[in-house]
């Protein structure tokens, strides 16, 4: 079981986005856990239908997490939920519908993860420095692993795909802007040079996070793993100047 995802309606901050491969979650400074969403706006619901959404939501994901895209149904995200299937097809018509809400939502919270642990760090420059380990840290929560299965199974997909795009688009305007006023208030020299490290970042941890599914003892990529903070603490030094002792 994993964790319980809060506020499931939804999640947090990307270069102009290449759609839904390229989806990246950090989340940053500066922006409420909740932004309102850019598509389509949704029809009103009861405070009940609000909360059936919520308990599908987190099913969804969980079931993502747990078995993996091919196994997450319909009928096995309601039975995990404790509801109705009319209650589901209420909320969520299509199984692509459930699990494209279910992917928000999950990269919202994603978001919303990393935006507290920057909070957590009042200095500005040393919340900069330390992307590299917030952003991994992000990377290995349960929300993240349900993101990459809807992201591995995109690639087949048609349907997902295109229902991920917009949603892609979004949370990468988000982030880049989240990175952006990271990196002004941290005082970085460069802060397109800063966007860009931010992504390469977070793509990179994303997939030492693959690498490390099946065995996560493998001494070879977390060496790569301390090369990346390595190379993110040159970054640093070269944008910030050396580190204040």
């Amino acid at each position: 079981m994993v964790g319980k995802v809060v506020n499931s309606d939804y999640f947090e901050p990307g270069s102009p986005g290449s759609g839904a491969g390229s989806f990246i979650v950090s989340g940053m400074e500066n922006r409420s856990d909740h932004p309102p969403h850019t598509l389509a706006a949704r029809p009103r619901r009861t405070r009940r239908g609000e909360e059936t959404r919520r308990q599908l939501i987190n099913a969804a994901i969980e079931c993502l997490c747990e078995r993996g895209y091919a196994a997450t149904s319909i009928e096995t995200v309601m039975e995990r939920a404790g509801v109705s299937r009319g209650s589901v097809l209420h909320q969520f018509p299509t199984r692509i519908a459930l699990i494209t809400g279910a992917v928000e939502a999950a990269m919202d919270q994603m978001m919303a993860h990393t935006r507290g642990l920057m909070r957590q760090i009042p200095d500005p420059a040393a919340r900069y420095r330390a992307m590299c380990d917030l952003f991994w840290e992000t990377q290995n929560i349960p929300e993240s692993a349900a993101v990459t299965e809807a992201l591995l199974a995109s690639r087949w997909d048609a349907a997902l795909r295109d229902a991920l795009r917009p949603i892609g688009m979004r949370v990468e305007a988000e982030i880049d802007q989240d990175t952006r006023a990271t990196a002004l208030a941290a005082g970085v020299k460069d802060v397109e040079a800063g966007m860009v490290h931010a992504r390469v970042l977070i793509l990179t941890l994303r997939g030492i996070t693959l690498e490390l599914m099946y065995d996560k003892g493998r001494a070879m990529i977390h060496r790569a793993l301390e090369q990346i903070r390595a190379q993110h603490a040159a970054h640093c030094e070269e944008m910030l100047g050396p580190e204040k002792a």
